[in-house]
C-alpha cells in the first residue's frame, strides 16, 4: 500500500534549495562560482544582534515561549511596522514564525481549501505555487512581461479574479526581478480589489529594504486603510539584518487571521527558537542600524 499523501505528488522540492546544494558542491570542489540561487546578504549578522543571542543563552532564555512569539519581540515588530507603514498593529495582531516562509504557509493553511485560488504575478519566488498547492489551493499565475516592468497590471488582475479567489500574493520588492510597485501602481490594483471584497492581499515584504530603484517601498494597507482587515503583511529579519539562518519571520494582520495562524503553528513548530527571537528583538529595537 502506498502510504504517501496525494498532495506530495502535487509539489516539487524547492528549486532554490536544490540549486544552492549544487552550487555548494561545485564550490567544495574548489571551483569558483557565483551563487545567485538564494537571497543571502553578503555580510554577517551584526555584532549587537549576535551578542543579544549569547546573552539570551547566558540568562536562561532557553525555554518555551508563547506560540505567537515573545511579547517583547511582537512589541518591537509592532513598533517597526508603525515606523514603516504608519499602521498600528497590536502585538496580538502579530505572529512570529520560523522565517517568513512559515508565516506564508501558515496563512495559506489557515485559509485555503480545495478549489480556492491564489493569484500570483509571474515572475515569482519559486515556492509560492507549491505552497498554495500544499494548502490544497490552486495557484493562478499571471504572466507579467518586460513591457509592464514585470509587474501586475489592473487589467491582468481583473482578468484572473474569480469567485473562488481568496488571495492576491504580492511581493514588492520582488524576488527575482527586483521590481518595486509604486504607490500609484498599488492604488490601481486596490481599485480593482475594491470591486472584489472576497479577495485578500498577502503582502510579502521581506525585501522591503533591499530596494535598488528610486521607487519607495509601499504597502497596500498604508495607501488605503479600508484594506486593514483584508491584508496580511509578511516580513522578517533574514534580508535586512543578514539573519537568514536564524529563521525569524512575522505576519501582521487581522486579529482573527493571526489567531487562526497561531492555531496551525501550535500544532507544528510550537514557536520559533527562543534564542533567535531574542536576537530578532535586538535587531528590530536597533531599527536598520545594519542596512
Amino acid at each position: 500500500m502506498d502510504i504517501y499523501a496525494p498532495r506530495l505528488g502535487a509539489i516539487k522540492p524547492s528549486p532554490t534549495k536544490e540549486i544552492a546544494r549544487k552550487a555548494k558542491a561545485i564550490k567544495d570542489e574548489g571551483r569558483d562560482i557565483l551563487n545567485l540561487s538564494i537571497g543571502e546578504p553578503d555580510f554577517d549578522t551584526p555584532d549587537h544582534i549576535r551578542s543579544a543571542a549569547k546573552d539570551a543563552i547566558d540568562n536562561g532564555m532557553t525555554h518555551y515561549t508563547e506560540v505567537a512569539g515573545t511579547l517583547e519581540l511582537r512589541q518591537s515588530i509592532s513598533d517597526v511596522v508603525r515606523v514603516e507603514t504608519e499602521i498600528i498593529y497590536d502585538p496580538s495582531q502579530i505572529t512570529v514564525g520560523c522565517g517568513a516562509k512559515q508565516v506564508l504557509i501558515n496563512a495559506l493553511l489557515a485559509t485555503l481549501g480545495p478549489g480556492d485560488e491564489v493569484v500570483i504575478p509571474a515572475p515569482y519566488w519559486v515556492s509560492y505555487p507549491d505552497m498554495v498547492r500544499l494548502a490544497d489551493g490552486t495557484p493562478v499565475i499571471v504572466n507579467c512581461g518586460a513591457d509592464d516592468g514585470y509587474k501586475l497590471t489592473p487589467e491582468g488582475l481583473e482578468r484572473h479574479i474569480g469567485r473562488h479567489t481568496k488571495w492576491l500574493l504580492l511581493n514588492s520588492p520582488c524576488n527575482p526581478t527586483g521590481a518595486v510597485y509604486s504607490a500609484e501602481e498599488l492604488n490601481a490594483l486596490l481599485e480593482v480589489l475594491r470591486g472584489h471584497p472576497h479577495v485578500h492581499i498577502l503582502s510579502d515584504e521581506i525585501y522591503r529594504h533591499i530596494n535598488y530603484t528610486d521607487t519607495p517601498t509601499a504597502t497596500p494597507v498604508q495607501l488605503d486603510r479600508s484594506f486593514y482587515e483584508r491584508t496580511l503583511i509578511v516580513s522578517g529579519v533574514s534580508k535586512a539584518y543578514a539573519m537568514t539562518g536564524w529563521r525569524v519571520g512575522y505576519g501582521a494582520g487581522p486579529a482573527k487571521l493571526i489567531k487562526a495562524m497561531n492555531k496551525i503553528q501550535s500544532q507544528t513548530t510550537s514557536h520559533t527558537c527562543s534564542i533567535a527571537q531574542a536576537a530578532a528583538t535586538a535587531a528590530f529595537s536597533g531599527t536598520y542600524a545594519c542596512v
